[in-house]
Order: C-alpha cells, then sequence, then structure tokens
C-alpha cells in the first residue's frame, strides 16, 4: 500500500471514529434532555460539537487534497467515513433542537405548578 492510500485510510478511519463518537454523545444527549436532566444534556452536546469540529477538520483537509489532485480514488471505506460525518453532522443539530425544547418545557411545567399553586390559595 502507498504511503498515500496509508494517509488517507487514516484520516478516513479518523472520520469513523470522530464521528461515532459525535452520535454517541449526542445520543447520551438527547436522553439525558429526555429525562430531564439539562445540564448534562448541554454538557453532552457541547462535547459532541466539539468532537464534530474535528471531524469536520479532517473533512476539510481531505476535500482540499482532492482539490490539488493529491487524493486517492473513491473507496468504499470513503462513502462509509461520509456517511457516518453526516448522519453525525444532521443527529447533532436534531440533538440541539430536542434539548432546547425540553428546556422550554421544563419553564412551562414550573409556570403550570406556580399557577396551579396560586390558584389553590385563592381556593
Amino acid at each position: 500500500m502507498s504511503d498515500t492510500k496509508k494517509a488517507d485510510t487514516q484520516r478516513l478511519m479518523q472520520l469513523i471514529v470522530k464521528s461515532s463518537k459525535v452520535t454517541s454523545l449526542a445520543m447520551q444527549s438527547m436522553k439525558s434532555a429526555l429525562a430531564g436532566d439539562l445540564s448534562s444534556a448541554r454538557e453532552l452536546l457541547d462535547e459532541a460539537k466539539a468532537k464534530g469540529v474535528e471531524a469536520h477538520n479532517i473533512q476539510t483537509e481531505m476535500i482540499q487534497l482532492e482539490i490539488k489532485g493529491e487524493a486517492s480514488s473513491p473507496t468504499l471505506l470513503a462513502v462509509h467515513a461520509q456517511d457516518h460525518f453526516m448522519n453525525s453532522h444532521l443527529l447533532l443539530e436534531m440533538v440541539g433542537i430536542v434539548v432546547e425544547q425540553q428546556k422550554q418545557m421544563k419553564a412551562l411545567q414550573e409556570r403550570v405548578i406556580k399557577l396551579e399553586q396560586v390558584g389553590e390559595t385563592h381556593e
């Protein structure tokens, strides 16, 4: 295997690993949010976003190499890596929405409880 091919394979494997970590952290974030632990959810989401930036940087490097004509031809591994990256990126966006919705729902629930308490004191 040529040095270029080895380097490409290493970059692709790193893209898969980092994207998989993004997916894992995003899922943990969503589960925390749904369980009501918004602090943990936000922390996990921030960590997932940081890993997402790392994955994006790898992808950007690979695109730049391709533009320069220094990349090898597409492979199944490259398609697989891109699939992981795209899915993790989409999931990250969706989980951000879920966390924000859970935050809003918690605020509304707290408001309802306060209103119910006020109503009980007037009865």
